[in-house]
């Protein structure tokens, strides 16, 4: 038997025995790499759908949810304004709710940053109502506690933007966009 002096015959050096400290960090690296990975699997596919309800709760509490279309197209507005209109049941004139704005909370101004556009842009795609529709009535509420004058009335938004001509119109025209305004709405106020 070929023993090297000074080592007991049954010590092993701690380096070479496997710890339950590393096999657990690898475990945890592996699922937070299958969950990452997971984000780049389209959203339409079977297997999003089926396993969504294992991923998408510990994505959401570590912040990991990340969705690829953010790569998907070429800005298409120079300039992105949401206003929000009112009319009380009395009335049949739509008029700008001064001092409000779509955001919540608190009623603020749409920012100037892409995301909120691409928000708004959205909310004409029944792919989003689960987004829309909760959004929406919440909304709802608050511009009737804001201006309880249109309790029961409705309100729209007014979405204008200016809407990036493609690169050879803006060579033949010398412009870089036009305006194209859309309504979300009418939708009722709560009573």
């Amino acid at each position: 038997m070929n023993e090297t002096p000074g080592m007991d015959a049954v010590s092993v050096p701690s380096a070479s025995r496997p710890s339950r400290g590393r096999g657990l960090a690898a475990l945890f690296f592996t699922w937070m790499a299958i969950g990452l990975g997971f984000t780049m699997v389209p959203s339409e596919s079977i297997l999003r759908k089926k396993l969504a309800p294992v991923f998408d709760p510990w994505r959401s509490l570590t912040g990991t949810e990340q969705h690829w279309d953010m790569f998907g197209t070429v800005p298409h507005h120079r300039d992105y304004t949401v206003s929000v209109e009112g009319k009380a049941p009395s009335s049949s004139a739509w008029r700008t709710l001064p001092d409000v704005g779509p955001v919540l909370p608190g009623l603020k101004p749409v920012p100037g940053h892409f995301r909120f556009h691409t928000f708004f842009t959205r909310l004409d795609d029944k792919r989003y109502d689960y987004a829309r529709d909760p959004y929406l009535a919440n909304l709802g509420k608050v511009i009737v506690a804001a201006h309880p004058e249109l309790k029961g009335g409705q309100f729209r938004l007014r979405k204008t933007a200016q809407r990036i001509h493609p690169l050879e119109t803006i060579r033949d025209l010398g412009e870089p966009s036009y305006e194209q305004t859309t309504l979300h709405g009418p939708l009722d106020l709560p009573k």
